[in-house]
């Protein structure tokens, strides 16, 4: 899995930088269909080291794991927006590494208020709004 590099924050957004994986888009409407990702950065910092998120886009549906859960859902695209509809995951509790629980939590909760998106080579961001 090829990885980014780190947090860029944008007027009124925060950002998800993800890394490409094996996969390659299938559909002009829908430019993340078929595609796989490994996080890379959120909040300025990168996940805690051990720990791995992953999001997979398929036929209406994004998938993949939090760290500790996997989680999954429905998503659609609409130009460059991405709504990302309620998500189901595991219920796991993981203790360690220290701070893996709060992490997870909060990947979850920004991908579940994901607004638009953007590919750009190997790179996807995902960007909220932060108001």
């Amino acid at each position: 899995m090829k990885k980014l590099f780190s947090y860029i924050p944008l007027a009124g957004m925060i950002l998800l930088f993800l890394a490409a994986c094996a996969g390659a888009s299938t559909g002009a409407s829908d430019p993340l269909d078929g595609t796989s990702w490994e996080l890379w950065a959120f909040r300025k910092t990168k996940p805690i080291p051990g720990t791995t998120f992953t999001v997979t886009f398929e036929d209406g549906q994004v998938r993949g794991s939090a760290g500790c859960n996997s989680y999954g859902g429905s998503y659609q695209i609409d130009g460059d927006r991405i709504f990302v509809g309620e998500m189901v995951s595991t219920e796991m509790a993981c203790l360690e590494p220290e701070g893996l629980m709060e992490q997870e939590s909060y990947i979850l909760e920004f991908l579940g208020d994901a607004q638009t998106f953007q590919v750009d080579e190997e790179q996807l961001q995902i960007f909220r709004s932060d108001g």
